[in-house]
């Protein structure tokens, strides 16, 4: 039946077409399974309009209502629509592959890393759409101990996927004076390699599993530090995934040497977004920044202010306060839309809060409630046929 269809004409209507139908076609004939399997194939898909156009919001709510042991209260990997309300689309279909709950720490051309491990050392990769996944094979392990970070990202030179571990020793003397280890994962190879020795001295900031990062013009970026005559030292660190090699984005001078504020950097938008806050002295400051040329320095302004203190939070610019506010408000994602996406507790209620610095308004949206945690990695999902043309070490689920 293909044979009736000029080969051009076959592409055209495939790339039209959404990924699950595509997905039925490799049944219809040996000539069209060829065509839709072809890794060219593949990746001219993510950059058809249908691609870019079906775009949605990855959030994980976790409701810990009910559970003593909160560590095996489920995540729900919830995709919404970015519209005013984020209305619910769907939820990520991942395979349930460890004992403990599994968070999402990557999403990059449909392709999902799932990890289930403090040590970020229990890792998959996934695509949720045409459910197959890969097996990572357990990265080093260290004596003492220590915190791991993960990013991942394309290698659009050698058309790999690859993942970054950085590992931060907490209780070596070394702490914030030398390199982390740093290791990476080839979907290509299916292997790590060390990769110390391209790494500056550095330290994650903040500490922890769920450190918040932004992937922007194909390269990762964390907010990081580095111990300066006895004092911190505040940074933005990058991983350029195709060169395989970090880079250092210098912040605003009151955000560089801003020892005692939290520093992170904010994922989601087209542009490097950092949330800082300020609790020394009371009340606390809550500062979010942006770089509004990539690289520039001098383009740092700072874009929105929010003060804590006592259970209030007010947003000044706003003229609006909110009461009985237990913590700083955490930063999730960047939207495409521009707002800011916050997780707000509010009487023991933590919420989803979007935040419009142009329109000056804050919006409850109404998603979360008592009992629930929320996992601060946020991004954008799209379906994808990657791994469609991959067999080794695969399954499906």
């Amino acid at each position: 039946m293909s044979d009736y269809f000029p080969q051009e004409i076959l592409l055209e209507i495939f790339h039209r077409l959404p990924i699950k139908s595509i997905v039925k076609c490799t049944s219809v004939c040996k000539s069209w399974r060829s065509v839709i399997r072809n890794p060219t194939f593949i990746s001219d898909h993510l950059r058809a309009p249908i691609y870019h156009s079906n775009q949605f919001l990855l959030v994980q709510p976790c409701d810990e209502n009910g559970y003593s042991d909160p560590s095996r209260a489920p995540v729900t990997y919830s995709l919404r629509y970015d519209d005013d309300d984020l209305t619910d689309y769907s939820t990520l279909d991942l395979p349930r592959v460890f004992e403990r709950e599994p968070s999402v720490a990557g999403i990059c051309n449909g392709l999902v890393c799932i990890n289930s491990s403090e040590k970020c050392d229990a890792l998959i990769l996934c695509n949720p759409c045409i459910r197959r996944y890969v097996v990572l094979p357990k990265p080093s392990d260290y004596s003492c101990l220590y915190y791991s970070y993960i990013g991942l990202g394309f290698d659009s030179r050698n058309d790999d996927y690859k993942v970054v571990r950085i590992s931060c020793m907490k209780d070596d003397k070394r702490y914030g004076l030398c390199p982390p280890e740093v290791e990476l994962y080839s979907l290509a190879t299916g292997f790590w390699k060390n990769i110390t020795n391209v790494a500056p001295i550095f330290t994650m900031c903040p500490i922890g599993i769920d450190a918040p990062q932004a992937f922007i013009n194909g390269i990762v970026h964390w907010g990081a530090k580095r111990m300066v005559n006895g004092d911190w030292y505040n940074f933005i660190l990058s991983f350029d995934f195709g060169n395989e090699v970090f880079g250092e984005i210098m912040l605003a001078e009151s955000l560089a040497h801003a020892s005692k504020d939290s520093i992170t950097v904010i994922g989601g938008g087209n542009s490097l977004t950092v949330y800082q806050v300020t609790c020394s002295p009371l009340p606390c400051s809550c500062n979010i920044w942006v770089m509004k040329e990539y690289g520039v320095v001098q383009s740092w302004s700072k874009l929105f202010t929010l003060n804590w203190k006592g259970f209030y939070l007010e947003a000044p610019a706003l003229g609006e306060t909110l009461v009985g506010v237990s913590s700083a408000p955490t930063t999730i994602c960047v939207r495409k839309r521009g707002e800011i996406l916050l997780m707000i507790d509010e009487a023991g209620k933590p919420c989803l809060y979007s935040l419009d610095t142009e329109g000056k308004t804050l919006r409850n949206l109404g998603i979360g409630g008592e009992g629930y945690t929320w996992y601060t990695y946020s991004d954008y999902y799209s379906e994808s046929l990657v791994l469609l043309d991959k067999a080794r070490s695969l399954v499906s689920y």
